[in-house]
C-alpha cells in the first residue's frame, strides 16, 4: 500500500483523529524497504481496532459501559505500541507457517492524557500510556525437529517529550498502568519531583544521593544533570533527596526503546 492511499483510507473511513500516529508510524518506515508491507499490516489492524459497526449485546449499562472500556483501553494501547515500533503480524502464526518470527500484540491497560501527566504516572508526552504484552513466537523449519516455542514480553508504551515514542520493558506481574510504573520507579512513584527519561529525582530519606552510574545519554553539568531530549534535572539538594534510576525487565520478545 502506498503512502497517499492508507492517508486515504483513514481519512474516509472516519479515523482522522489517529492522523498523528499516522505521521509519526509513517516518520519510521517512510522510503525503507518492506515499507508498503508494513502499511498493509497498518491498515489490516487499523480494521480490526475500529469495526464499522461494534455489537455490545449484553443489555446492563453498567456491564456495557465496563465493555466499552476496555476495549477502548485496548485500542489506545496497541496504537501507542504500534507508534513505538511493534508491528504486529495480522494473522500470526499459523499451522502452515513458515519458519521465522511472528509478533503478536496485546493491550492490557491505558491512562489518558488527561491523567497520565499526573502522580504517580508523570507523562511528560501528554499522548496517555499504555500497557501491552509482546508475544514472539519462533517457527522453526520444518525440517527440523523443534517445534514452535514462544516468549512474552511486558511494555509501557508512550511518548516523551521530544515526540519520540517508546517501549519501557517491565515485570509479567503488573496488569495495570499504575503497577507498571510503580514496578520501574521500584514503588516510589509518587516521590517523585521531577523525572527525566529513565531517572528521577525523589523526596525519600533512605539510599545514596546519586546512583554509582547514570544511564547513557544523561550527564552531570554543573548543578544539574541534562539530557539531549529531557528538561535539566536538578541534583539534590534538599535533605531527603535523591536521584534515582527506573528499572527495566529483560527484553526477551523484542528490542526495547529508550525513554
Amino acid at each position: 500500500m502506498k503512502k497517499s492511499d492508507l492517508r486515504t483510507k483513514v481519512i474516509f473511513t472516519g479515523k482522522s483523529k489517529i492522523l498523528p500516529l499516522l505521521d509519526h508510524f509513517e516518520a519510521r518506515i517512510g522510503g525503507r524497504k518492506g515499507a508498503e508491507e508494513a502499511r498493509d499490516r497498518f491498515a489490516a489492524l487499523l480494521d480490526k481496532l475500529y469495526p464499522e459497526k461494534q455489537s455490545y449485546r449484553v443489555t446492563d449499562p453498567k456491564t456495557r459501559h465496563e465493555a466499552r472500556l476496555s476495549a477502548w483501553k485496548e485500542k489506545s494501547a496497541k496504537l501507542l505500541a504500534i507508534c513505538a515500533g511493534i508491528i504486529p503480524d495480522e494473522h500470526g502464526p499459523g499451522y502452515n507457517a513458515s519458519s521465522g518470527d511472528y509478533i503478536s500484540l496485546r493491550g492490557l491497560d491505558y491512562v489518558g492524557p488527561w491523567e497520565s501527566h499526573k502522580a504517580p504516572y508523570h507523562d511528560m508526552g501528554r499522548d496517555g500510556l499504555g500497557l501491552v504484552a509482546v508475544e514472539r513466537t519462533r517457527v522453526y523449519a520444518r525440517s527440523s525437529k523443534w517445534r514452535p516455542s514462544s516468549v512474552t514480553t511486558y511494555f509501557l508504551v508512550g511518548r516523551n517529550e521530544s515526540g519520540t515514542y517508546f517501549s519501557h520493558p517491565v515485570s509479567p506481574n503488573c496488569k495495570t498502568v499504575e503497577e507498571a510504573v510503580q514496578w520501574i520507579w521500584n514503588g516510589m512513584a509518587y516521590k517523585i519531583v521531577q523525572r527525566q527519561g529513565d531517572i528521577a529525582l525523589v523526596g525519600a530519606s533512605t539510599g545514596p544521593k546519586m546512583p554509582r552510574r547514570l544511564p547513557w545519554g544523561h550527564r552531570i553539568q554543573g548543578d544539574m544533570i541534562v539530557h539531549e531530549t529531557h528538561p535539566d534535572l536538578p541534583l539534590p539538594k534538599n535533605p531527603g533527596e535523591r536521584i534515582i534510576v527506573g528499572r527495566r525487565a529483560s527484553a526477551r520478545a523484542r528490542a526495547a526503546t529508550r525513554d
